[in-house]
């Protein structure tokens, strides 16, 4: 990609020429203008793309995380009221809260989330891993469409304790709310199927038969509204809602690690991959796959109060009371001077491994232990069946937003 200053304005994500490619830009931006205000995005948007910065501003408590109605800052007030009832819904993500509440409602889903230990899904996610790749054509199959894109959606309602036959409906409800937040431009037309696909998620999620499915799995689903914490309990949009969340986080997130990762993993000799079958060496190769083939590109913020920071290059940046930011975790994972060979994949690279793939403080990511543990089941599946899975060449088919980066379809094989 030849990208100059000059045209930085042009900057989306959903301008193909970034997805196909958006490390050069990072690259550029961190050496000539690490802040940088996009007239184009939001209506006024702060980018920020050096380590420093992004760890910095990710733990500022003058930034709120309040921030599930900033796609539709394009839309006059009154064609908002449209889209309330769905805007109510992302309201009241775990993940769009602040301070207190956010401490009291994070604590309330740990505390769901406790009987899922390793030792319990290990088995189930490795059983539906296991039914998927027994079902593949080893001499080739699209490694996407027949493995990464069914396999979260079946993890994440195994753990919720809903059918996984569900996962077809669940990955294109959650596939509509994805483009919407990992976009920088969208139509009111995808709004409006956004808006129905939420509607759909929320009454497959609260059904009479879902909820005793749930119950008698001891489903998260259920584990939600049933925890009580300090006297505090979820309402059941709450419950809702927080399943929602872990659906739209999650089933992108690990479909598009496992392909970026798969597709990096291509270019390195076979006796590093091995590095993925050793107890003792898995997570650190993990790690960095996380760091090197993250899926999230960046994390939102808005500013909760007027304040100036001053960035890391020494440019003030005067925020103003309810400006958005980006903070691009995918640059910042790349950031030479945190990390050295920064564009490199080193899988053994020592531990710990500071990316910033699942956020940093007190938003670190709700899903990130189901992530590392689906991916990593998933990629030492895949690499013990077959050692010399190759990735022949190919035109790259990436998704249309660069807020989940990754591949729609990745043909591979499973021989020399």
């Amino acid at each position: 990609m030849s990208i100059d200053l000059v045209s930085i304005e042009d900057f989306s994500h959903n301008h193909v020429e970034y997805i196909e490619d958006p490390f050069s830009f990072y690259a550029l931006m961190r050496e000539r203008r690490p802040a940088h205000l996009s007239g184009k995005i939001f209506g006024g948007t702060w980018l920020m793309f050096r380590y420093a910065d992004c760890a910095r501003l990710m733990k500022d408590e003058r930034l709120s995380n309040a921030r599930s109605a900033v796609p539709l800052r394009f839309l006059p007030d009154e064609q908002r009221e449209e889209f309330a009832d769905m805007l109510d819904i992302y309201r009241r993500w775990l993940a769009f809260h602040d301070g207190a509440e956010h401490t009291r409602n994070r604590r309330q889903a740990n505390r769901g989330y406790v009987p899922f230990t390793d030792e319990f899904l290990e088995p189930r996610i490795q059983g539906l891993v296991d039914r998927l790749l027994d079902r593949v054509d080893p001499a080739g199959f699209d490694l996407i469409s027949e493995f990464a894109f069914p396999l979260p959606a079946m993890v994440i309602a195994d753990v919720l304790g809903v059918p996984v036959e569900a996962h077809a409906d669940l990955n294109r409800w959650t596939d509509d709310i994805a483009h919407l937040f990992g976009s920088t431009s969208v139509s009111v037309d995808h709004l409006r199927r956004t808006r129905e696909s939420t509607r759909q998620l929320a009454a497959f999620l609260a059904s009479e038969e879902n909820a005793r499915r749930s119950r008698d799995a001891g489903g998260l689903l259920h584990q939600l509204r049933e925890i009580e914490v300090r006297g505090h309990r979820f309402t059941e949009r709450d419950v809702v809602a927080q399943a929602a969340l872990l659906l739209f986080a999650g089933v992108a997130s690990i479909r598009y690690l496992i392909g970026n990762s798969v597709h990096a993993l291509a270019s390195v000799p076979r006796a590093e991959r091995d590095l993925l079958q050793r107890p003792e060496t898995v997570g650190p190769a993990v790690e960095e796959l996380l760091r090197v083939c993250t899926p999230v590109s960046f994390v939102g913020r808005i500013a909760a109060e007027d304040f100036e920071y001053t960035a890391s290059d020494g440019t003030v940046i005067p925020l103003r009371k309810g400006q958005p930011l980006l903070l691009y975790v995918a640059s910042a994972n790349r950031d030479a001077d945190v990390f050295d060979r920064a564009d490199e994949l080193v899988l053994d690279r020592p531990l710990p491994n500071p990316h910033l793939t699942f956020g940093i403080g007190r938003h670190l990511c709700f899903g990130d232990p189901l992530v590392r543990q689906t991916t990593r089941i998933a990629l030492t599946s895949l690499y013990r069946r077959w050692p010399a899975l190759r990735v022949p060449p190919q035109e790259p088919n990436w998704n249309n937003n660069l807020g989940f980066h990754g591949f729609t379809s990745l043909h591979v094989t499973g021989g020399e």
